[in-house]
């Protein structure tokens, strides 16, 4: 059994001497600056998205425009909780 709590003794020190690293394993080939800016490119689109969907829903006005406000607004809080879901 002693050998068992050493093995996750080692294990736990190696977790945290990589915890720093971050989340991307060495092996990982991409140029991670680059996934990080495109990422970080799509998460601020999403977020005009939801922006505007807001904004529609805020300047709807005909005959019909409390349902088409309705509708803005189910657009926007569906991507208001995809961007949250992601972040």
């Amino acid at each position: 059994m002693k050998e068992f709590l050493t093995d996750v003794t080692q294990l736990r020190e190696r977790a945290r001497a990589q915890r720093d690293q971050g989340p991307v394993a060495e092996a990982y080939g991409a140029d991670l600056p680059r996934v990080l800016e495109v990422l970080n490119s799509a998460l601020a689109t999403e977020i005009v998205c939801v922006l505007r969907y807001h904004q529609h829903h805020f300047a709807a006005k005909s005959l019909a425009w409390e349902p088409v406000a309705a509708e803005f607004l189910v657009h926007a809080d569906d991507m208001l909780n995809l961007i949250e879901d992601i972040a």
